[in-house]
């Protein structure tokens, strides 16, 4: 009787297949290899001391490209216009601009091609990309006219047989400069035509610390936020007919159900690199420069998402200036206010941290007025 029934019940399973066999046959994307080229338009911010607003300049860029595949392409470009810099010295806002060109090749990666297939009726597609080239900088007139006002005003503050030029900007450059640069990013494209896009795309860049003028013991950063319009060449896909497959009935006397356990999966606690983060103040000064706050809320949010770690951090002050009397109280003083800091803008418990003055007993670097420092250790 058992063997009646599932015969039966086989025969109505088979009925229903047989109906959904009689489905139009499916339509499949197949991506074909193409050309693209791109024009773009937007803005600039180069990081530095002074507020974003006065750092914003503004960029263009072309390009033209390849994708081999429906992920993987690559693309050389041209970015070029402006970039700013600016500091705060004593007491007063300095700023500057100047001009580059740089040519770069980038590898891209079609994230949404990646994660759901080709599909050219997909309004919106995602790009990340990866790549560098070469910064070719020129016209730095405006931070050379800062730096000889600076030192006509308050005098050379180096020892002119240390350094080859007794400036303020000490990494001052005239003429033309070339730098490695490398860069990142995302972009998204909005289709409007069959070959035609609008995207945005926002890139992150960086350079040596000789980009800006300025001397910051770290490399320079700049980014770019740009809109602009795509033009593909040829087909980029074609359509294949997928024809249903008649299924086959297959008749059983009986079901055996087997029950699979799924093992556990054992959660991994990942070790945690140590996070060293040098803050840097002005000579004779405990207050926190607009660009090392930013360091402080990096040393906040690693903490936060370790929240097992530390901080040791310990203020430093400049031996060649001042004596311990000045020294010892004033590198306490710089611990203390990045640890206020901390505390009261980013939450951290303040018996996670420990805040110590260490005058200039210890000097780690060789240059003397980047011992004008507090040293943040988080582990």
């Amino acid at each position: 009787m058992n063997i009646k029934k599932s015969i039966f019940a086989t025969l109505l399973a088979g009925i229903a297949l047989g109906a959904s066999a009689q489905e139009a046959a499916k339509t499949e994307y197949v991506f074909q290899p193409h050309w693209y080229v791109q024009g773009q338009f937007g803005a600039q911010y180069t990081l530095g001391e002074v507020s974003m607003g006065k750092l914003i300049s503004p960029n263009a860029q072309l390009g033209v490209g390849y994708n081999f595949g429906k992920v993987v392409g690559a693309r050389f470009i041209v970015n070029a216009w402006q970039s700013k810099g600016g500091s705060e010295i004593m007491g007063e806002t300095y700023k500057w601009k100047y001009n580059y060109v740089a040519p770069m090749v980038d590898v891209t990666f079609n994230i949404s091609n990646l994660i759901s297939g080709v599909n050219p009726c997909r309004l919106v597609d995602v790009t990340a990309f990866i790549g560098g080239g070469v910064n070719i900088a020129f016209n730095n007139d405006e931070a050379v006219d800062v730096d000889n006002q600076l030192c006509a005003t308050y005098g050379n503050i180096y020892n002119a047989t240390e350094y080859e030029k007794s400036q303020y900007l000490r990494n001052l450059w005239s003429n033309t400069s070339a730098r490695a640069v490398g860069h990142a990013g995302l972009a998204a494209d909005f289709k409007v035509a069959k070959n035609l896009s609008v995207g945005a795309e926002i890139a992150a860049n960086f350079l040596s610390d000789t980009y800006n003028s300025k001397k910051a013991g770290n490399v320079d950063w700049y980014f770019n936020g740009l809109v602009g319009v795509k033009y593909s060449f040829g087909d980029t896909y074609k359509e294949k007919k997928i024809e249903p497959v008649e299924p086959k009935i297959v008749y059983r006397d009986r079901i055996v159900e087997k029950i699979v356990e799924k093992p556990v999966e054992k959660k991994v606690v990942p070790e945690v690199e140590p996070l060293r983060m040098d803050i840097f103040f002005n000579i004779a000064k405990f207050k926190l420069l607009a660009s090392e706050q930013q360091k402080v809320g990096e040393v906040a949010a690693y903490m936060k998402k370790y929240p097992q770690t530390k901080v040791v951090i310990t203020g430093l002050a400049d031996k060649g200036t001042g004596n311990d009397k000045i020294n010892i109280p004033l590198s306490k003083k710089r611990a203390e206010i990045v640890k206020e800091m901390l505390v009261k803008q980013h939450g951290i418990d303040a018996s996670r941290i420990t805040a110590e003055g260490k005058g200039s007993s210890e000097q780690p670097y060789t240059i003397p007025e980047l011992n004008r420092v507090s040293i943040c250790v988080v582990k």
